[in-house]
């Protein structure tokens, strides 16, 4: 990989644009004015979903902090949206944050700036709890027309289907039930369109014996509606051989015409060792 950072400081939230295809692809950060030195874990925001529609940049942070919480440390366990219209240069953040889950959110990707959505909503998902660090069985999903992702009282949970298969939704948050559940739980978790195979993909991944907070596991589905049902891909405990890697997706700039070889980016540590935090990809070729 090729970047041209010139490391004066360390963060916890910066922005790069990529280019090219793997393996032959680089990045190239920019300066923005949310730019955020590092906090190592949960102690400084980090982006967990970034997508474009009609030329807007969408961004979802998790960690964020608001109040205390019962022991008077800092609350961490919230999530928040800001926009762009200059590409990434400046953000503006909502008013509001979302707690009592979606504590790591995502955007259902389609593709580029949005091409080939389903309908006239942007989708969200998320491990159905407060904190991007533990397990939680299920994932929720919520949706709100993309004229209005900014704006809270836009927003509805999924809550089931009804007896046509038909998604049903609430403006409650409390009424939400999860579109995909795993008794070893979800963490975060991503959801990505392929328009050639005309299906969902969702990456997560799951607990593992060792009870490691970060694992080496990874589970792909598929479904024909982003709320399922799902069939398995791909599950197993550890996938990478090397250590952890963290959210996994599909990017839909870096899938054949055919659907059929795709790649997976994730962060996490470099084979050669040494090196943790990387931009990595790894190829996928599905067999339909």
């Amino acid at each position: 990989y090729h970047f041209n950072v010139n490391i004066q400081q360390i963060y916890t939230l910066a922005f790069a644009t990529v280019s090219g295809t793997p393996p032959h692809h680089g990045a190239w950060d920019f300066p923005s004015n949310i730019d955020t030195l590092v906090g190592w874990g949960q102690d400084g925001i980090k982006a967990s979903g970034m997508i474009m529609v009609g030329g807007t940049l969408y961004l979802w942070v998790r960690n964020h902090v608001v109040g205390v919480d019962d022991s008077g440390r800092p609350d961490w366990r919230h999530s928040r949206l800001a926009c762009s219209h200059d590409r990434g240069r400046t953000w503006t953040w909502a008013d509001w944050h979302l707690s009592d889950g979606f504590g790591c959110p995502e955007f259902v990707q389609f593709g580029p700036n949005y091409a080939g959505a389903r309908d006239d909503y942007v989708y969200v998902v998320s491990q159905d709890g407060n904190s991007a660090y533990d397990l939680d069985p299920g994932i929720a999903m919520a949706r709100v027309p993309v004229s209005d992702v900014m704006h809270r009282e836009a927003y509805e949970f999924f809550t089931g289907t009804d007896a046509a298969g038909r998604p049903t939704w609430s403006n409650e948050l409390s009424d939400r039930v999860p579109i995909f559940t795993d008794p070893r739980g979800t963490q975060r978790v991503a959801i990505t369109y392929s328009a050639p195979l005309r299906r969902y993909f969702l990456t997560t991944v799951h607990g593992v014996p060792s009870g490691i907070p970060h694992t080496p596991a990874l589970g792909v589905f598929d479904a024909p509606e982003p709320w399922g049902p799902w069939t398995t891909v791909y599950y197993h405990d550890e996938w990478s051989e090397q250590g952890w890697m963290i959210h996994h997706k599909f990017p839909t700039k870096w899938m054949s015409r055919d659907g059929k070889s795709i790649w997976l980016v994730f962060s996490g540590q470099h084979r050669d060792g040494g090196i943790d935090y990387c931009l990595l990809a790894r190829r996928a070729v599905l067999t339909t």
